[in-house]
């Protein structure tokens, strides 16, 4: 009888230690996997400009959670798609708007890279303001840009977000982030 109880006690501890290797295997592999699979948030949108118009797109950040490196949006605002091109010169204006749940930090750079030490931020109007319903929207402008018909053009904006990592905590979960790129454009004469 005291043999059995050994075998047991020894098949028990296998048993478990076998357990433990497991789950630590498990939760080894699952954590490399979700640092690696989230890393990368780009998106690429053009939006062509051929007449005066007005054209928004939004983004929803729902996957998107506090870490050390900054998201990287990418779009294009241009008068020309292979072989179509504006036949008017225009002027456009770009908006920024977004929700306020997040404690983000946006940064828009227009034909430049933004790791560059020379990089400039082009935001020139950051301002936050609440809606009829009571709900905060930061408003985001640049300057004025102009594309000229007979100088086709695509401008290539690298939107940067910064979630940074000490706000990781239980209290940001589940929050969603939403953002609106605005682009109206009008016909520019001299």
């Amino acid at each position: 009888m005291n043999k059995n109880i050994k075998r047991l006690y020894a098949k028990l501890i296998i048993l478990i230690i076998g357990i433990i290797i497991i789950l630590r295997i498990v939760f080894l592999v699952f954590a490399k996997y979700s640092s690696e699979a989230t890393f990368q948030s780009n998106i690429n949108v053009a939006f062509y400009l051929f007449k005066e118009d007005y054209q928004s797109m939004s983004l929803n950040l729902a996957s998107i959670f506090p870490q050390k490196d900054a998201y990287v949006f990418t779009f294009t605002i241009g008068n020309q798609d292979k072989d179509k091109s504006a036949e008017i010169d225009l002027k456009y204006n770009l908006t920024l708007k977004a929700t306020t749940n997040l404690p983000i930090k946006y940064e828009l750079y227009m034909n430049q890279n933004y790791n560059d030490a020379n990089a400039k931020n082009i935001i020139t109007s950051d301002t936050t303001e609440k809606d009829d319903d009571g709900t905060y929207f930061k408003t985001m402008i640049v300057d004025t840009e102009t594309l000229e018909f007979a100088n086709p053009k695509t401008n290539v904006y690298n939107l940067v977000i910064n979630f940074p990592e000490n706000y990781n905590t239980e209290n940001f979960q589940d929050i969603i982030e939403m953002i609106e790129i605005e682009v109206e454009s009008k016909q520019w004469t001299e």
